[in-house]
């Protein structure tokens, strides 16, 4: 386990120090093809599997890692795969939401035969298509060695709405999340999610209060993957900050 961690930040540092962005795009555009393919596959899979009704992931090997530059977890919702020509402003569709949309365009890979009808505002600063800075470079790096998916599915969500004072109606977000092992393009298994929003509010003078609501049960939604995840997956070893 430590050696087979070792080997992958390893050559993780070993890329990252001896390619600028510029190579990596160059040089490495047939893996990035091939990983939009694989990405496909699993996605065309997620919209065949009916809801979970339990949370089980069984791994077929203990690999995963998480750390920030040397994850091999990728996470990206359902409905982002609809459309990749522009970059979406979709909620609970994953922290990886802007690299999944920007990775066609960095590469310049021609996804319009994947695009399908949304509803799903654009928008058009959503983005960091952009060859600038070392955060750009972690994301095309991450994209490339991702190993395994793990994909939001989102079933049911009720917006919270203020209504004076300390009031307001609970919103709350139901659905799951599947996980893939994306070189195989396997489900693994996944777990179920549901969310509601916090029993209380602590919104400042002059916020947005419906803006902040929403944004604590994103956050809240968030939260829960990444518990249920690293509890189904007990081999993870966390050094720093979890994140995925």
């Amino acid at each position: 386990m430590k050696n087979l961690i070792s080997v992958l930040i390893v050559a993780f540092l070993l890329t990252s120090c001896s390619d600028s962005v510029e190579d990596v795009l160059n040089n490495r555009r047939e893996d990035a093809v091939s990983k939009f393919n694989q990405l496909y596959k699993c996605y065309e899979l997620a919209k065949t599997i009916a809801p979970l009704t339990d949370d089980e992931i069984n791994w077929e090997t203990k690999d995963a890692i998480v750390e920030t530059g040397e994850s091999n977890v990728y996470q990206v919702g359902l409905e982002s795969f609809k459309d990749l020509s522009v970059p979406l402003n979709i909620p609970y569709d994953g922290t990886r939401r802007r690299e999944h949309a920007d990775m066609a365009m960095l590469f310049n890979i021609d996804l319009s035969s994947h695009i399908e009808p949304h509803d799903y505002v654009v928008n058009d600063k959503y983005s960091f298509n952009t060859l600038e800075g070392e955060f750009t470079e972690n994301a095309v790096l991450h994209f490339l060695n991702s190993k395994y998916l793990v994909l939001n599915r989102v079933v049911e969500f009720i917006k919270p709405q203020y209504i004076s004072g300390d009031e307001y109606d609970a919103g709350f977000v139901n659905g799951d999340v599947l996980v893939f092992d994306l070189e195989k393009a396997k489900l693994l298994g996944g777990f179920v999610l549901n969310v509601k929003s916090n029993s209380n509010i602590n919104v400042g003078e002059g916020d947005d209060v419906n803006s902040e609501l929403v944004a604590s049960l994103n956050s809240k939604v968030y939260e829960e993957i990444k518990r249920k995840f690293k509890n189904l997956t007990p081999f993870l070893e966390v050094k720093h900050n979890y994140h995925f």
